[in-house]
């Protein structure tokens, strides 16, 4: 009986939608996957960096704020969640060029986009849900297809209590504008938070896809570096296909953690994080040069790149080869990368050994972190 009710519960609601994708279309829509870190601080000035697993917070080196970004419990009540992503205002920036910005987005590949019918008659229109709250302000939602360089934007204001907003977004039947079916980064969700006047001296574009034009991309945005009281909050970021009004929008598809975490690793895959955890295999290929193969999970979007926090000046590895450790203070680089495997390498340093010998590598330091990435 308690099946049939709770079958007969799922089959009545009136936001049931039977989507034609298995998983979400925006991963870790919920910020609760964060392989780097918790946080992150001094944001703003690089083009782009990974924060929480595959979103990405992008600025210019004309930005004179910063933000910090931080994993919060602050969430809305009943909807589910247990994880938010908060931006802090840490250094103001009321003096704004006219080539600044500040954003976050999510990025996909384009082989996973074909379900968009984009480049036909048949393309679908779109609907981003999602929960914010923060300081009162006026920020910018995007979709961008960064293959034909074509834009679409909306405006929404926060306060400070949690709300739910539900934006739709038009088809882009332009026919020869289609994407290419490949893993190159092709189409990204994008929120917009600070811009200069090269991006919002003209009229927003918020009805229908066009060419992109920067100066009509964000007209009447806040600043988010206009006071360091300056906070936002974000949860439950949905991309859907199709257009919904508020009060009838597709639930959040919530994920098992370690569905959700193998999704991400597709980009962004930690070896180790702390002292004393094993990287695994190394071989001295001659005195001051030493092999381990990395481990990956699963394979990779590409080639993966190193990502290294270490401590200057300490010993943060070591290996045990013959009875004896050897310590050293960095691991150099990559090597012979590819998207289902690769190896890690010491060149020089204060690695000291004898050719031929072999052990374990370890972390000698509790600051000790490797990511290997594969973001867009």
């Amino acid at each position: 009986m308690t099946i049939n009710r709770d079958v007969a519960n799922l089959a009545s609601r009136p936001n049931k939608i039977s989507r034609k994708h298995v998983y979400p279309l925006i991963m870790n829509g919920d910020m609760r996957i964060a392989q780097r870190g918790t946080s992150a601080t001094g944001l703003g000035t690089v083009i782009s960096t990974p924060v929480f697993d595959r979103w990405v917070v992008g600025g210019n080196s004309d930005n004179a704020g910063r933000v910090t970004v931080s994993q919060s419990t602050d969430v809305p009540t009943g909807a589910g969640f247990k994880h938010s992503m908060k931006w802090d205002c840490t250094t103001a920036d009321t003096s704004t060029g006219a080539t600044e910005f500040l954003q976050l987005y999510q990025a996909m590949e384009g082989q996973d986009l074909a379900l968009f019918n984009k480049g036909t008659a048949d393309c679908t229109t779109f609907t981003v849900i999602f929960w914010a709250k923060g300081t009162a302000a006026t920020y910018a939602c995007e979709l961008l297809d960064a293959e034909n360089d074509r834009i679409v934007s909306k405006l929404f204001t926060i306060t400070t209590s949690w709300q739910k907003f539900v934006l739709n977004f038009p088809a882009d039947t332009s026919t020869s504008d289609d994407f290419t079916y490949d893993n190159a980064g092709r189409f990204a969700v994008m929120f917009q938070f600070h811009a200069g006047s090269n991006f919002t001296s003209g009229t927003i574009n918020d009805s229908a896809f066009a060419d992109r034009v920067d100066a009509n991309r964000f007209p009447g945005l806040s600043s988010f570096f206009s006071s360091t009281d300056n906070e936002f909050y974000i949860t439950g970021v949905q991309l859907e296909l199709g257009t919904f009004v508020s009060g009838s929008e597709p639930e959040f598809q919530f994920i098992d953690q370690a569905t959700q975490l193998m999704h991400c690793q597709r980009y962004a895959q930690m070896l180790v994080n702390g002292t004393n955890q094993s990287l695994g295999f190394g071989l001295y290929y001659n005195a001051n040069y030493i092999f381990m193969q990395a481990h990956l999970k699963n394979a990779m979007r590409t080639a993966p790149t190193l990502e290294l926090t270490t401590t200057a000046g300490s010993n943060n590895f070591a290996i045990n080869t013959r009875g004896t450790t050897d310590e050293f203070d960095t691991i150099d680089g990559v090597a012979h990368s590819h998207s289902t495997g690769c190896a890690l390498y010491v060149d020089g340093d204060n690695a000291a050994g004898t050719s031929g010998d072999c052990g374990d590598v370890r972390t000698n330091h509790a600051d000790v972190k490797i990511v290997l990435s594969a973001d867009i």
